[in-house]
């Protein structure tokens, strides 16, 4: 569960009306009753419902309907749909479905991602990288998980993920042993994941006692050759496919071996088509 905070509700008011709706007011709308119903235009999975609802509460409409984030919706399905004073509406009316609509888009094409996987490796894992758009974290990992992926890292203090950018400072790879083992000796609870870019590498990967090869950029044929070799010398390390993996080459990296996808391709997804409904 990714909460989000009163105040990060509150800041998406803000945002779009620091000072009023100059339009609603010169129009004399506050105290008129309105009505809203946001409707799926096409097939997609909700995400952030949750959060437009609160929007919703914030400024005192009363939801009568609400599907999840993750419920999968046809043409014409209702995901939310409220009423109250016609001024309230307007504020949060384009607010409340830009979130779910940037939200659902990424949920919908995780979703796309982790089926096409899935169809050739059932066990095979996507994970969203913390590529996502700045300052769009929370929603970002929300709409992951909402679409079936998991986190690959929220963020640089929750994992231990080694780069060839850190080895040019600990001696690369043919040191790499060494530095595996002074980290396995400070922090006993985490895995230590270490990427590589040729069979090479992730040999001395596997070699230096880490728990994951994150494999960057190769083709699927060269992944499931790597893959091979890496298991011959440790049957139980967890093979990671990264670089460039989308909704074309999923189920190839899947078929290849690949216990996880990594993958950014996820968070720029076109936004769902959502319609907004408002009526008296």
């Amino acid at each position: 569960m990714i909460y989000f905070t009163e105040s990060e509700i509150d800041q998406l008011i803000e945002d779009d009306v620091p000072l009023g709706d100059m339009t609603t007011g010169m129009m004399n709308l506050s105290g008129k009753k309105a009505k809203i119903t946001l409707l799926a235009r096409n097939p997609m999975v909700a995400c952030c419902t949750e959060e437009a609802v609160r929007l919703y509460r914030k400024v005192d409409l009363k939801v009568h309907h609400a599907v999840a984030s993750g419920t999968e919706l046809n043409p014409g399905d209702p995901l939310i749909s409220a009423e109250g004073d016609a001024a309230a509406v307007h504020l949060v009316w384009r607010t409340g479905s830009a979130l779910v609509e940037f939200a659902s888009g990424v949920a919908g094409r995780t979703r796309q991602l982790v089926q096409n996987a899935r169809a050739e490796n059932a066990a095979t894992t996507v994970a969203g990288t913390r590529k996502h758009p700045p300052y769009m974290k929370k929603v970002a990992l929300k709409a992951l998980m909402a679409g079936g992926g998991v986190p690959h890292r929220t963020g640089l203090s929750d994992t231990i993920l080694i780069f060839k950018e850190h080895l040019l400072f600990t001696g690369g790879y043919d040191n790499l042993a060494e530095t595996v083992m002074k980290m396995k000796a400070i922090q006993k609870e985490r895995k230590i994941v270490v990427e590589g870019h040729t069979e090479a590498q992730a040999m001395a990967i596997v070699r230096s006692g880490a728990d994951a090869v994150q494999v960057d950029k190769m083709t699927p044929e060269e992944f499931s050759a790597c893959a091979s070799v890496c298991r011959q010398a440790n049957p139980g390390i967890c093979m990671i496919a990264a670089g460039g993996i989308n909704g074309t080459n999923a189920a190839a990296y899947a078929k290849a071996g690949a216990d996880v996808l990594v993958s950014s391709w996820i968070y720029f997804a076109p936004p769902a088509d959502v319609k907004a409904q408002i009526a008296p």
